[in-house]
Formats: C-alpha cells, sequence, structure tokens
C-alpha cells in the first residue's frame, strides 16, 4: 500500500464502516432536525429550520458567552447622551 492510500484510509475503520464514515462527512445535518442540509438553505434543510433557528435567538434561546455589561455601559455603547447625575458623580 502506497503512502498516499494509508493517507486516504480512516484510522481504525475499514471497508464498510469507512464508507458511512466517509459518507457522513460529507453530508452535513441540520443543526434544528437533523435531516440533510440543503445547499439553498445551508447550514439548515429548510426555511422552517432555518426560521426555527432565528426565532431561538431572537428569543434569547441562544446567548454569547461573556461578562455582563451593567445599564450605565448599555448606555454609552448605544450613543445615548449620560445625564447630568451621572456627570456630576464623576467630579
Amino acid at each position: 500500500m502506497s503512502a498516499s492510500a494509508r493517507g486516504k484510509k480512516l484510522a481504525g475503520v475499514s471497508g464498510k464502516g469507512q464508507e458511512a464514515a466517509a459518507k457522513a462527512r460529507k453530508a452535513p445535518r441540520c443543526p434544528i432536525c437533523g435531516k440533510p442540509v440543503a445547499p439553498e438553505h445551508r447550514p439548515f434543510c429548510s426555511r422552517r429550520c432555518a426560521d426555527i433557528d432565528l426565532g431561538r435567538w431572537l428569543g434569547g434561546r441562544y446567548a454569547v458567552p461573556g461578562e455582563p455589561i451593567g445599564a450605565d455601559a448599555a448606555e454609552r455603547e448605544a450613543g445615548e447622551p449620560r445625564s447630568e447625575d451621572d456627570e456630576g458623580a464623576n467630579r
């Protein structure tokens, strides 16, 4: 067996198992329902699953980890001017 042929084989998998593993790599699955991905809705299988995922993001079911920010920091990031009370506290 040549070095290139050995490099193409999956470690510890042979025959039909290797073919099944190769197919699994080639056919990504929808993260919502597990069906094969449709190219026009990638990484989802359908518009329905894409909408379900969007709804989860908008509903707050998914969150990006990080430190919570306070109300003052959120206002400054949004470009809202600080109130006079905030300015007086810094003097």
